[in-house]
């Protein structure tokens, strides 16, 4: 079997540039296992063809965070056999070490990631360049499915609901974006005109990333989440136990949800086609024929 990493870093010098803390008596054959899956980690974003164009591009701005991604999330898949191979050899490991650097390596790989798909994003297509890394992106499954979603840009998304600026995070959760409107939120966007839609659209738009986020929380990993979501983790900062954080990811996206709903029935109320009720006092449920009799 050819080794996928020697495409991308030719020698195991190269790889130990762009992933730190590589035990140098190692080659890249070591590491043919974890690379495969690295690279299906990263062609399931950007697919194998923008994969493949990226590595025959000249476009430094493009290669560099691709290798970068590829070695990191090597690393962070090869972790656990190095952790056995050095208790084999009687060397102490410690959870928290290892813990520590998966997190590291997970955090260089997104923000290589986040850079890749920003170049690609940025990079303008002519009738010249139908080729390149660029132009592949945009026949991508999911560069296709903006055009499905409401909100189609990583600077939308962040105005409204703060992941960083994610480009990376964006991508990943555009289905879960499409599949929030499906199930419950488009029949609302399709109610709105041009009397309502400046106050209702902000309040249906903030409930649909709430519920997007929510169901991202029960899908994902927390390590794939940007900082600022993170961040709400106590686990986070110290050693992981997956029970509490998956608990603690759960209680946050029922929180979302509550939220979300709260604010969809606020849009509900809104969308109501009597503007006129008086939600003050109970005189809203009187009609014009109603026999009002005043006591003295």
């Amino acid at each position: 079997m050819k080794n996928v990493l020697v495409d991308i870093f030719k020698d195991f010098g190269s790889f130990s540039k762009y992933a730190p803390g590589v035990e140098t008596n190692m080659d890249l054959n070591d590491l043919l296992s974890s690379g495969l899956t690295a690279r299906k980690r990263v062609e399931t974003i950007i697919t194998a063809e923008v994969f493949n164009a990226i590595v025959s591009s000249s476009d430094e701005t493009l290669t560099e965070p691709l290798r970068s991604a590829v070695a990191n999330m090597t690393m962070a898949s090869q972790l656990i056999f190095d952790s056995i191979n050095r208790r084999k050899n009687h060397v102490d490991v410690y959870k928290y070490e290892m813990e520590g650097m998966k997190r590291a390596y997970m955090d260089n790989y997104y923000n290589a990631m986040d850079s890749v798909i920003q170049r690609l994003m940025s990079t303008e297509v002519t009738s010249e360049n139908t080729d390149s890394p660029a132009a592949l992106w945009q026949k991508s499954r999911y560069y296709k499915i903006i055009d499905s979603c409401k909100i189609k840009t990583t600077e939308a998304f962040d105005s409204i609901y703060p992941i960083d600026l994610s480009y990376f995070f964006f991508f990943r959760i555009l289905p879960l974006q499409k599949e929030t409107l499906d199930e419950r939120l488009s029949a609302y966007y399709d109610r709105l005109t041009d009397e309502n839609r400046e106050r209702v659209d902000p309040i249906l738009t903030l409930a649909l990333l709430k519920k997007t986020v929510a169901k991202s929380l029960r899908r994902f990993d927390i390590l794939e989440f940007p900082p600022t979501i993170r961040n709400l983790f106590d686990d986070s900062h110290a050693s992981r136990t997956g029970k509490d954080e998956h608990d603690a990811a759960l209680a946050l996206a029922d929180r979302l949800d509550l939220e979300a709903e709260e604010l969809i029935s606020n849009a509900d109320t809104l969308l109501s086609t009597d503007a006129s009720v008086d939600f003050c006092s109970n005189s809203a449920y009187n009609h014009p024929d109603d026999n009002i009799i005043m006591l003295p």
